[in-house]
């Protein structure tokens, strides 16, 4: 459905709009006139059937039917595809059908016109409190009055502006985000958008970041938007390609793509993330140069905190590619203190512990993982809920993240604020019992839940279309099971030890009915994974469980932590002078 073909006739709304512009006022106006109420009735008739059979919106209600509405005209080829449809639901009424196809709207309602009105004012305002409030309350009453089906297009809409609407940079620019916020709200509906959405998805963030590459001064960009609106779009444009990167592709997508190849590239989503990054000047300005310059880029507060957020956003990517490593580095270009940048924004600051957590799991360094999660459940915790229209996002991220850390502490207990076990306790208290028996089920079970659905870096053009788009979540899958594998004997290991100060390795293996060298083995890959990396760097271990042991010939001398500090201490220095023993040449 190309965006030329959305273009409906508003020649009835043009009309009833000017002898009513005086009357839109407020956003829940209830007045009803004779000929309105026609095209109400008709247009309502319209959603009701859109409602019927649509599976994407599930908890969604239908659309208030007592407020004053203008039909939208649909084109030949919208009315066609809408009764393709319809077919297509009356064929499938199983529940679990989900189409890729979101019906267009058929009506413009009067308290959504004037929340768009608001909306395009406080933009040009320039007023970032007044845009948040006016950003959040378009996207409620979008939920409200289209439940069920797409929003109106911006063509449906610039009418309703009248003389307000210029051709300038600011109004340009608004048409641009406008159709960002479109897709988004198609996308959150449609578990896979049909191929033609997708493209015009990605043409349209093409054109955003190109406006804004494309600048020669931070004075040519006349804009200004609120963090939670810039952090909203560079996630969704994230969350797009790894919906993208996930399609299970039809013949006729493949050849598409085998020609346009440059559409949802892993390669190009990570390269704008980058010259982002690049343009925003975040890492090369100076405290000086960011308080006087205003020909410093990072001296414009879109740019400053878009190049912020892109860094979040490339550590997502690079986590949902496998390369963990890569991720940890690089977030530590980013401040990790109480009042960083990331915490301006709730679902900022939960998605980059998120990841950050996975990362440092599939890492196995528990430790780390630990403490990051206990930290952002903590301080989600101390806030009061919002009432945005993210906010159930966001309680689903922190219940995945609460899976995450139950892992960690069947894998490598530590200690975790008091609430937080509570809250853990409350909500997998039972699978962590299960877990530190060692039931590889449940460690499958919440993977799966938890963890993102990881993705491969080859397009899905190259790949093809019978190749099942899960291979790389069930690699990572496959691995995380092999580690909690190894660990699993560990555990019982444990159990046995922690009831000695003394034990020989005859006897222990006698009660494991293992054999006694095979025994050996296994305490000496215990002691390995008893150390846990420490911090950001790759040069500091340590031992943060409640038990330590060493092997004197054929004796086990368990300790609970008594010689913990020094035991630690001496690792330590092994590895601090390690670089002292390696010759050195100088070739010159």
């Amino acid at each position: 459905m190309s965006q030329n073909n959305r273009k409906g006739g508003n020649k009835n709304f043009q009309k009833n709009n000017q002898n009513n512009n005086n009357n839109q006022q407020g956003g829940q106006q209830q007045q009803q006139q004779g000929g309105h109420q026609k095209h109400h009735n008709k247009h309502n008739q319209q959603n009701n059937q859109q409602q019927g059979g649509q599976q994407q919106g599930k908890g969604r209600g239908k659309a208030p039917t007592n407020v004053e509405s203008f039909p939208i005209n649909l084109t030949p080829q919208q009315i066609q595809q809408f009764q393709t449809y319809q077919q297509q639901i009356q064929s499938n009424p199983s529940p679990q059908f989900q189409s890729n196809y979101l019906p267009p709207a058929t009506a413009l309602f009067t308290p959504v016109i004037n929340y768009f009105i608001n909306l395009y004012s406080n933009f040009k305002s320039q007023s970032h409190q007044d845009i948040l409030v006016s950003y959040d309350s378009f996207f409620k009453a979008c939920e409200t009055y289209y439940p069920h089906c797409s929003l109106p297009t911006i063509e449906n809409l610039l009418p309703v502006l009248g003389d307000k609407f210029e051709d300038s940079f600011t109004d340009r620019f608004f048409v641009l985000l406008y159709k960002e916020i479109y897709y988004r709200y198609y996308y959150a509906l449609v578990f896979q958008p049909n191929i033609t959405t997708c493209v015009e998805s990605w043409q349209n963030y093409y054109q955003i970041f190109h406006t804004l590459l494309s600048a020669n001064s931070p004075n040519d960009v006349e804009i200004d938007l609120p963090n939670a609106w810039l952090w909203d779009l560079v996630d969704e444009f994230v969350y797009q390609y790894h919906t993208f990167a996930k399609f299970k592709l039809k013949k006729q997508d493949v050849d598409f793509l085998s020609e346009n190849p440059e559409i949802w590239d892993t390669t190009n989503v990570i390269r704008y993330l980058y010259y982002i990054i690049k343009k925003s000047q975040i890492f090369s300005a100076t405290t000086n140069r960011f308080e006087n310059s205003s020909e410093d880029f990072c001296s414009h507060p879109v740019y400053k905190m878009l190049g912020y957020y892109s860094v979040i956003s490339l550590v997502r990517v690079q986590c949902l590619l496998g390369d963990y490593t890569l991720a940890l580095k690089t977030l530590e270009l980013i401040d990790m203190g109480k009042k960083a940048m990331y915490t301006y924004v709730t679902a900022c600051h939960i998605t980059l512990y998120y990841y950050l957590g996975f990362a440092y799991i599939m890492s196995r360094k528990y430790n780390e993982a630990t403490k990051a999660l206990n930290t952002i459940l903590v301080s989600v915790a101390s806030k009061s809920k919002s009432s945005s229209f993210q906010s159930d996002h966001n309680e689903k991220k922190i219940d995945k993240m609460y899976a995450l850390l139950t892992i960690c502490q069947a894998l490598y207990p530590n200690k975790i604020d008091e609430n937080v076990n509570n809250n853990l306790k409350e909500k997998f208290g039972d699978k962590l019992l299960r877990l530190q028996k060692g039931d590889l089920s449940v460690y499958e079970e919440l993977y799966t839940f938890a963890a993102p659905r990881c993705i491969g870096p080859v397009p899905p053009y190259i790949s093809g279309y019978n190749v099942t788009a899960l291979d790389s979540h069930r690699l990572q899958l496959s691995l995380f099971l092999e580690e909690v594998k190894q660990q699993s004997l560990l555990t019982t290991i444990r159990s046995y030890i922690t009831l000695y100060s003394t034990i020989s390795i005859q006897k222990l293996a006698t009660l494991l009915q293992m054999d006694p060298e095979d025994l050996r083995v296994k305490l000496t890959c215990y002691k390995h994974k008893l150390f846990n990396v420490l911090g950001k760097g790759e040069n500091k271990w340590n031992n943060q469980l409640d038990i330590d042991f060493y092997i004197d010939q054929d004796m086990i001398h368990i300790d609970n932590r008594l010689y913990a500090k020094e035991t630690d201490s001496f690792i330590n220095s092994i590895l601090k002078f390690e670089g002292s023993l390696t010759p050195s040449y100088n070739w010159m």
